[in-house]
């Protein structure tokens, strides 16, 4: 700032740190000709800059910029894609709430069912027994499917839940004298489905075991005959000052073969988005200061533009998030064409998209805010951890109320395909795992550190791709 200093011109603390992160120089600080300048001076100089980048279409010296090596033959654009979304999972198009009582009971009926049937293919060795019948039963063991009402401990230390089936309510009781079923029913969460196995007495079920419906412990490897790859990225955040565009441009570029690896960046077929396109408009308290574009639309043009420097023979899909114009409940619609203009498939989200040979579960992963609330030894740091719980639920946001939900007659957060890749973001930090047969991907951002993000000491970890 000594330029400043030399002319006669003084800075605010804040305007200058927003300079300095947006990397405005000097000059163009002194083109305001203004004798103090404010942080609101630079926020305004960003968004004219945002702007004028925005509104004119790639001129040459961009193209060129994103123009491949004449060595850089790619194996992608050989092949032909090979992309089939499984209409059922995708409730665009087809919500039907109205957000009375019995859709919220029809909700939760589908659920139960669906559910029940996926623990019934486990065997069994006790009977099993419906909560209305289980007192006709005393002193013996038996199996129930329950959904869990509430959560308490009892003043000997003993876990003790409220249940619920269709029809009748009843108590369990998970004791410590049972060390590892008492460990594990520490991440047992209210409407978890379970099926419960145990000793009935008049009060309660002591449980022996339980079961969430899980994965399959072995399912057959899927082998793609194809030679190409598919690249998973979310929380672009268009319009935000805390965007990083030298992390998306590097992405870019490499896809065009201009950087390490060409060869692999060769084989990308396809790119596959889990939401939070943009920053959107009043998401959160003071937003419009953080943001660099304050229009909606605009900012979903930046999106288009960025679409129209990737290779035209990648397909693109892009589901929603909760920065993203769509409804805030779950589960969410695909973003219109009114907002999106480019050559892309816009898809829900959840939904549940063959690409190849592999089933992929596509999610933006609002629900890991409730879940890293709810259950303990999950934490902001390994986002893959929380996806591995949903996989043993066999769904997505079990904890009713701790994010938004819309009660469609059918629950389209339930996880009824096993799901080859389960595809998450929201959260701004990679995670990768393995679980049962489903490669898990979180798949981080393109954002820097949010202020929330500081205060919650949470690290993002932008511009990684998997």
């Amino acid at each position: 700032m000594k330029a400043l200093m030399e002319k006669g011109v003084r800075i605010s603390l804040e305007a200058e740190k927003l300079s300095e992160s947006a990397s405005i120089p000097p000059e163009e600080l002194l083109s305001l000709q203004k004798n103090f300048i404010t942080e609101e001076d630079v926020r305004l100089l960003i968004e004219k800059r945002s702007e004028e980048k925005k509104e004119a279409p790639l001129d040459a010296e961009q193209k060129a910029k994103f123009l491949p090596p004449s060595d850089f033959h790619p194996l992608a654009k050989e092949y032909e894609p090979s992309i089939h979304v499984h209409e059922k999972t995708d409730v665009t198009g087809k919500s039907r709430s109205g957000g009375k009582v019995e859709d919220f009971v029809a909700y939760f009926r589908d659920r139960f069912q669906r559910l029940s049937r996926l623990l019934s293919l486990y065997s069994s060795k006790y009977p099993e027994t419906e909560l209305k019948d289980i007192k006709k039963n005393e002193n013996q063991k038996v199996r129930a499917i329950v959904m869990v009402t509430d959560i308490r401990i009892t003043k000997n230390g003993n876990i003790l839940m409220d249940v619920e089936d269709l029809e009748s309510k009843f108590k369990i009781l998970f004791t410590q004298r049972d060390a590892e079923t008492f460990e594990k029913a520490k991440f047992l969460v209210r409407d978890d489905i379970i099926a419960t196995y145990g000793k009935v007495t008049n009060a309660f079920l002591i449980v022996e075991e339980f079961e969430w419906p899980d994965m399959p412990v072995t399912r057959d490897k899927k082998v793609c005959e194809k030679d190409v790859a598919a690249a998973y990225i979310s929380d672009i955040h268009f319009g935000s000052n805390k965007f990083v565009p030298q992390y998306l441009d590097g992405f870019v570029e490499w896809l065009h073969g201009k950087r390490e690896n060409p060869e692999l960046a060769g084989k990308v077929k396809y790119l596959v988005v889990a939401g939070d396109v943009v920053d959107g408009i009043g998401i959160y308290p003071n937003q419009e200061r953080e943001l660099t574009v304050k229009d909606i639309f605009k900012q979903y043009e930046i999106f288009d533009r960025f679409v129209e420097s990737l290779p035209d023979y990648i397909e693109i899909l892009v589901g929603p998030g909760n920065h993203d114009a769509v409804r805030r409940g779950e589960p969410m619609p695909a973003m219109g064409k009114d907002l999106i203009k480019s050559d892309v498939h816009l898809i829900g989200s959840p939904c549940m998209v063959a690409i190849e040979s592999s089933d992929h579960l596509i999610y933006h992963g609002t629900s890991t805010d409730s879940w890293i609330a709810s259950v303990p030894k999950l934490s902001y740091s390994k986002p893959e951890m929380v996806m591995v719980e949903c996989l043993k639920r066999r769904h997505l946001s079990t904890i009713f109320g701790g994010n938004a939900i819309v009660p469609e007659r059918m629950d389209y957060m339930l996880i009824e395909k096993e799901p080859d890749i389960l595809h998450f973001g929201h959260v701004h930090k990679n995670g990768y795992t393995k679980y049962r047969g489903t490669l898990v991907i979180n798949s981080g951002t393109f954002q820097s550190t949010t202020d929330f993000q500081l205060k919650q000491g949470h690290i993002p970890t932008p511009g990684r791709v998997p």
